[in-house]
């Protein structure tokens, strides 16, 4: 997904790529490696015209009047195109002349950086000195110093505003990336505006604008690697079909979507500024450039041999990246987030809702005040009553609500303090049931769930079919009046408490093994069950062994066709898989209960500042994903891939926590008692995370087939 989500956007969007595929940008850049010297690029003028470097700035200073969002749109595409040319360069320095300036600043050097008339260079890292409104000192990598005729560079904390003229000397050596050169630039007591206090603003800002850059350059990439695999062939069959190579291009989508996510929200952040900018930037340095990186050369990985030649355009984008990942530091930007999350500052998780959700306010207002009002047991019953206890479910169990009026629940409950039960593995099969069973059985099934007299449990995994889901071998033969069923089931969460079980039984050993499946439900307290708890590494006992002999299932507890029940087994894991990618809430540990055991040793965790915030730059974009897919459903659009990436990112999440606080823990990490205690249990727990709810393995493969369109291992059946 781009950084794009609404339609107004996602237009802006194709205007600006197919824009750069008619005037060959791409091809621009190529001509450019060999030149000794550079131009701007033929769709300069073009690009002013349609207003691309003032959409971000007032009507009255020459620009467009939308926001940093819109430019954040143009520049992604500007990185799929690795498009020559300072544009970057230039809205950074217009977006901050308009947050910092003054009014006689604005008007002087505005409207010449909308038009493309000056285009402009920045620095993040300069050494000057400012006095009697000159600049002097030097400023080591200017980007888009080749070309530029105005300069934005930081002095303390402090920026200046310099046109190019006799005091300023640039030198332009050759450059990684000569598309878009940088420059080695001296000041002798050069003419300066000052914006004061403006230097945090032009990091922010140039985060924002470089960081979505970076993610187009990820975004092409990926789908380059991926179309590559697609139809490159070897052994006699294409490439993608190998699990390395699909691991390594799911790897990149998924490091590509979570930067997508943080550079969206970043864009967003913008609009309020302050510390909510400033963290929502450096969490998109933090991961974007790194993400340019790995996808620039994973792209060139996939592609092998032709894409270390000249002729490849490969290495177009690894100069990209590179020159992204030295300007943005993602390194300092997580010691930022760092810094940042230790002075508490946080991002909401909010979603703009459209003016019809207020229509629906009031009613659910006054619902939550009156719950709110019950005791607690009348709480639930009034909950099931109203539909509001699940009110995505279907009517009467739910109250088939959209997206909009989910939202309006969640924020209203909230308010007063209302809290729906939590059912866990009983809600998602009880989902199941009520999409694919008869009324007979949703009539009997559904209310006690709900009322959380009965527990149920997922009888899918047996010891030959963990992963894959469909090799079960228990067995259901049909007797008078129902099934006697036979076999083992293991991991079963939850079967100790569970009074009912839904069950994959094979009916068919004849027809291949997902033809033959038929779905039901087990009485766990009938004869010939017999359930074992597994002890964990722990100590606890939450997943159990499951054996069946001879238990009888009457045919009124057959759910879906017999033989049909693969269908009905993919609806409850594709619940399972939603349920637990959505719970990261509660299910990851907060990078605010890291910071203070850094503090405390600092030399237990070399590097901690950075790892830390990088961690809670991916905990953060994982977090936005969810975001962007709530605002998606808001405007009524399909669900993108976050569900299947979002269970990766938690995996991945909570071996790096471990591997954390272990380290934090230092000597007491041997324990667990004191302070090692929670660093030992995760120890003992974290890799679960990556097993159950199907294997980060699993997950990479369906990322990428499903997402990523490449082909099935011929060999899995």
């Amino acid at each position: 997904m781009s950084i794009a989500i609404n339609e107004d956007h996602r237009l802006l969007a194709e205007t600006a790529s197919d824009l750069l595929a008619r005037r060959e940008a791409r091809g621009a850049s190529r001509a450019l490696l060999e030149s000794d010297s550079e131009s701007l690029p033929s769709f300069w003028q073009e690009a002013a015209d349609l207003g691309w470097l003032g959409l971000h700035l007032p009507e009255e200073h020459g620009g467009a009047g939308f926001g940093l969002a819109e430019t954040a749109i143009v520049a992604e595409q500007m990185g799929r195109a690795v498009a020559p040319g300072p544009l970057a360069p230039t809205v950074i320095a217009s977006a901050l002349i308009d947050a910092a300036g003054d009014e006689e600043t604005k008007s002087r050097f505005l409207p010449g950086l909308a038009d493309g008339s000056v285009p402009a260079g920045i620095a993040l890292d300069a050494r000057l000195e400012v006095s009697g409104g000159t600049a002097s000192g030097s400023a080591p990598a200017v980007l888009g110093g080749g070309l530029a005729r105005l300069l934005v560079l930081p002095a303390g904390d402090d920026v200046v505003v310099v046109e190019v003229g006799e005091a300023v000397s640039a030198e332009v050596p050759a450059n990684l990336d000569p598309s878009r050169r940088s420059a080695r630039v001296s000041l002798d007591g050069a003419p300066a505006a000052v914006l004061a206090g403006g230097r945090r603003a032009l990091v922010d800002l140039a985060r924002v604008i470089l960081s979505a850059e970076a993610v187009g350059v990820a975004r092409e990439c990926t789908e380059l690697a991926a179309a590559y695999a697609r139809e490159r062939e070897q052994f006699g069959r294409v490439i993608g079909t190998f699990q390395a190579v699909k691991h390594h291009c799911a790897n990149m989508a998924v490091a590509t979507e979570l930067a997508t996510s943080a550079v969206w929200d970043a864009a967003r952040a913008a609009e309020t500024g302050g510390d909510q900018l400033t963290f929502a930037a450096a969490a998109a340095a933090a991961l974007a450039a790194p993400a340019a990186d790995l996808c620039a050369n994973l792209n060139t990985q996939v592609h092998g041999g032709i894409a270390i030649t000249w002729e490849h355009d490969a290495h177009l984008y690894v100069r990209r990246a590179t020159t992204l990942r030295a300007t943005l530091s993602a390194d300092e930007a997580a010691g930022e987030v760092t810094a940042l999350t230790r002075q508490g500052v946080t991002r909401a998780r909010t979603v703009e809702l459209p003016p019809e959700a207020e229509d629906l306010r009031a009613e659910v207002r006054a619902v939550a005040r009156e719950l709110a009002a019950l005791p607690e047991d009348r709480q639930k019953e009034r909950l099931i009553e109203t539909g509001y206890v699940m009110p995505h479910w279907p009517e009467p169990h739910g109250r088939a609500a959209g997206a909009v009026e989910q939202l309006v629940v969640e924020q209203e409950f909230a308010s007063a303090g209302v809290k729906r039960p939590q059912y866990g593995i009983t809600g998602w099969v009880v989902l199941t049931l009520i999409q694919h069973g008869t009324e007979q059985q949703v009539s009997r099934w559904v209310g006690p769930a709900l009322r959380q007299d009965v527990i149920w449990c997922q009888l899918f995994s047996e010891p030959a079919a963990g992963s894959d889901a469909a090799g079960i071998k228990t067995r259901a033969t049909r007797v008078d009046g129902g099934w006697l069923v036979n076999g083992q089931k293991v991991w079963t969460s939850g079967a100790h408490k569970a009074s009912k079980g839904f069950a994959t039984v094979r009916t068919d050993p004849e027809v291949p093994k997902h033809q033959g499946i038929t779905m039901m439900v087990i009485d766990m307290r009938a004869e010939g069950v017999d359930v074992r708890p597994i002890k964990m590494p722990s100590g606890a006992s939450e997943f159990n062994e499951v054996f069946f002999q001879d238990v009888f299932v009457p045919d009124e507890d057959v759910v879906g066709p017999i033989n049909g029940g693969w269908t009905v087994a993919r609806a409850t894991l594709g619940n399972e898989s939603v349920s637990i990618g959505g719970g990261q809430g509660t299910m990851s540990t907060p990078a605010s209960a890291m910071v203070p055991h850094l503090d405390a040793h600092p030399d237990r965790l070399p590097g901690g500042a950075v790892r830390i915030g990088r961690y809670a730059a991916e905990h953060h974009a994982m977090e936005m994903l969810n975001v962007r897919s709530a605002h998606r459903a808001v405007a009524g659009d399909e669900p993108g891939p976050e569900g299947a990436i979002t269970k990766l990112v938690l995996s991945e999440l909570g071996h790096e926590a471990a591997a954390i606080m272990n380290a934090l823990s230092g000597p007491d990490a041997v324990y667990l008692d004191g302070p090692g205690a929670f660093s030992g249990a995760l120890a003992l727990l974290h890799r679960g995370l990556s097993i159950a709810g199907g294997t980060s393995e699993i997950k990479r493969n369906q990322i990428g087939e499903r997402i990523l369109g490449l082909p099935r291992d011929p060999l899995i059946k």
